[in-house]
């Protein structure tokens, strides 16, 4: 998304003063994983999490629950991302991993996960899930009484 492929059309879309303030948050989290210590970087964590849940905890999957409509293409982006890079079952020599390469990863915002797999994980199935709030509405409705 950060390249002059998908910044042209968002800047269309939302103006160039929007995707520049994205562009910067991109840079600032570049730098923050280039930076940090280990133990304060949140790449290197979601990472090594990802690796906990599969290889010790058994849990083949994981759970994006964003609670926000518009980030309804938040999950799929997610899984095309982690799971077209980290789902190789077959090393770069052709091998077959000893290893889980990757978690499945699915989601869906608020009330569409409620009224389908929430139900499961409700009654039991483990499945790490990362729960996304926000703190401020893109948009914020005002209901009187």
């Amino acid at each position: 998304v950060c390249s002059a492929v998908g910044v042209f059309p968002l800047s269309l879309q939302y103006g160039f003063h929007n995707v520049n303030k994205f562009l910067q948050g991109a840079w600032s989290i570049d730098n923050h994983f280039r930076s940090a210590p280990f133990e304060k970087n949140l790449p290197v964590l979601l990472g090594l999490f990802s690796i906990w849940n599969v290889s010790f905890l058994g849990c083949p999957a994981r759970a994006i629950l964003p609670y926000c409509q518009a980030l309804q293409k938040l999950a799929p982006h997610i899984q095309q991302v982690s799971m077209e890079s980290n789902g190789k079952g077959v090393s770069i020599e052709g091998l077959p991993l000893p290893y889980e390469a990757g978690e499945i990863d699915f989601g869906e915002p608020g009330t569409n996960g409620q009224h389908s797999f929430y139900q499961l994980i409700h009654q039991g199935r483990v499945v790490p899930c990362d729960f996304i709030g926000i703190i401020k509405s893109q948009q914020s409705v005002y209901l009187k009484g």
